[in-house]
Order: C-alpha cells, then structure tokens, then sequence
C-alpha cells in the first residue's frame, strides 16, 4: 500500500510540473467594470454600487480603446477564453462592441447578476458572438432576494429564458453556496436542469463586501456532503450539466485518479488534473487592467496597460512560487493528492495571509492528525 502511495506521488509530480514548464494563459476573468447595479452581501468584489435609477453614471476604469488593446495582448499570449466580469459588465454601454471584438480573437464569456440582460440585449450580444453566459441564482426566490434585492429572482430567470431563447450556446445557473442557502442545493440542480441550462457552484468565501461574513461560511461538513451530492449529480445529468470545484474529493475520483497516475497519458490541460488552475492555466485582470495572483484581486503581479501578458505570465514571482507545490505548507503540503489537488490557494490567503498556507476548507483529512 506504501509503495503504491509513493508510486501515484512520483508519477503524478513528475507530470505536474512537466504540465507547468508548458503551461499557458489560456483563460482569463476580466472585470469590465467595478461598478455594479445591485448590492449584494455575498460580493467578493466589494464593487461600487450604483442604484438601478442613479442619475450618477458608472465610472469606467478602462476606455474601449484601452480594453481592445488589452484584449489582443492576452490573445497574443495564447489565451483561448475569456470571461467578462464586474461589478456587472452589462453597465457597459460599449459592452456588445467589447465581445464582438473579443470573439474574433478567442471564446468569450460573461458572469452577470442578469438584471438588465432583456431579450433585446441577449440577442445583440449572441450575435456578436457571446458563447457562454453565467447567471448568479443564490437560492431560491426568498434566500437570492435577500441577499440581491427584492425582484431580483424573477430578473434572473427571465434573463436565463432570454439568454436560452436567443441561442447563447451555453447558459448557466451559477450558485455561491453558503450555509444559509446549503439546505436549497439539490433545489438549485433541478431547477437548472428543468430550465435547461447547466448548474455550477462556487464556496462562499468572506472577501470584499462579505469580509464580515465569515458566519455564513460552509462548514466542512457541509462542503463534504455538498461535493458528495454534486458528484451524484454529475453522473446523473453528466459533467457537461453539473460542475463545480472538485479539489478534495478529487482524492475519491477513481478514475481522474487512474488516469493522472498513468505515465503513457499525457499530461496537458484537457488530460491532467493539476487541481486549482489558478496562474497555471488561468488569471485574473481587474477594472484596472492589472493582472492579480492566485483569483486574488488584490495581489497585483503586472499591468497589461504597460506590460505583455507573455512577460507577466513567465516572470512574475508570484506565479512561479503558486506553480511550485513544494512551496505548500501543513497538511496540504504533505498530502498525497497535492498534485492533482493542491488546496484552495484564494481559501489559504483569504484566512491566513499566506497564500501557500494548508488549506483550512479541506475536509478530506480533517480527522486524521497525521496529515496536519
């Protein structure tokens, strides 16, 4: 059993970081804006709210101009998705402009709250080639209004019909679980599934707006049953419909498993399983245009108004100390499944200042004091 243990950490390391002297920018979360049209207390943004019927206008970080030119330096660098994001990018009056020049570069995508996505602006964003839309549905009608504003449930599901009926290829329900909604979980699968649009979750994490929220915190009980559940609900329905952040019980998943241990697969994006993809495959650009670490907005590493994403994304120290899992601490950097897993690098900052710290969401070895 030992032996096999050593064997699985030998292969998949030595295929970790033959996946990272290769790896590429290949997707990018750009907020468009800071500002937002709704105040939710879930934000990890902290983004500036500007009320429905404010007479005050957005301020925009970055002219069109200076967004297109961001856009083909991220394209020269080998970037293959982006996803538009806020604040609310729909507050962008140059939005469509912004993906119809984006999609003839790469695939683009967009995370919105869906109050202003009407049926009108779905369709001139399909056809300027939107490919992929993430709705924000907290709970059901009760748990979402109280946390985004009352109407706000019936805004997000005529903007799923909308982005459905006008042929956006991919439309998704996204839902940032908390303790407070935990209970409406399998609710959510099935309404996503009824609607006929795929289902995502993401952990509530105490940033921004809701850094005084740390009550409403997954518990790791909770997160277990949750990523149990999920996996249950990718068989039925299919990975295509259900996803989430598999990291933990990847350690369960026999097959990602066989696969990642074998050393005649190969070990690229689509083939391995390097865990979070954070600054390995994937980055963040703020309002600003600055590039952040670890989907950490505020550990800045370049600024793309200065600077080729390509030198940023090969020099930047912070990059290189992420990519490198020896530099893991506690449980996370002793654990078995520290190459196809890694932790949570957001969750570890987000608790400890440290970004390479032991991940304190991992329930995986929460009760053997060996791993600690």
């Amino acid at each position: 059993m030992e032996n096999e243990k050593d064997n699985f950490l030998e292969i998949t390391r030595e295929k970790f970081y033959r996946a990272v002297a290769e790896c590429k920018p290949l997707f990018a979360w750009f907020s468009l804006t800071d500002a937002c049209n709704l105040n939710c207390k879930y934000c990890f943004a902290d983004a500036k709210y500007y009320p429905p019927a404010s007479p005050e206008p957005p301020h925009h970080e970055l002219s069109t101009e200076e967004v297109f030119t961001i856009i083909d330096n991220i394209a020269e660098a080998g970037t293959e998705i982006v996803m538009f994001a806020g604040g609310e990018p729909t507050l962008r009056e140059d939005l469509v402009d912004i993906v119809r020049y984006a999609s003839s570069r790469m695939h683009v995508a967009m995370n919105s709250n869906g109050y202003l996505l009407d049926e009108r602006l779905c369709r001139d964003l399909a056809r300027a080639g939107l490919s992929q839309v993430k709705i924000s549905v907290d709970g059901m009608e009760k748990n979402h209004d109280w946390n985004r504003g009352e109407g706000s449930f019936q805004r997000t599901m005529d903007a799923l019909r909308n982005l459905v009926k006008v042929g956006v290829p991919k439309v998704i329900l996204i839902m940032t679980l908390t303790n407070l909604n935990y209970d409406e979980l399998e609710k959510m699968v099935e309404l996503s599934i009824n609607m006929g649009v795929d289902f995502t979750m993401v952990e509530f994490l105490p940033l921004g707006r809701a850094s005084e929220g740390k009550e409403w915190t997954l518990s790791k009980e909770q997160l277990e049953r949750a990523q149990r559940y999920l996996l249950e609900a990718q068989d039925r329905y299919g990975w295509q419909r259900v996803s989430f952040e598999n990291r933990y019980i990847v350690a369960e998943d026999e097959y990602c498993k066989r696969i990642c241990a074998d050393p005649n697969e190969p070990c690229n994006f689509y083939d391995f399983c390097v865990g979070c993809i954070s600054n390995i495959y994937s980055y963040c650009i703020t309002a600003s245009g600055k590039v952040t670490a670890g989907d950490i907005m505020t550990l800045e590493v370049g600024d793309l108004r200065k600077e080729k994403l390509k030198d940023v994304w090969e020099n930047a120290e912070l990059f290189k100390i992420i990519r490198n899992r020896e530099n893991l601490k506690g449980k996370c950097g002793k654990c078995q499944y520290r190459y196809i897993c890694g932790g949570c690098r957001r969750r570890a900052y987000t608790y400890t200042g440290d970004i390479m710290a032991a991940d304190p969401g991992c329930w995986r070895w929460a009760g053997d004091k060996s791993e600690t």
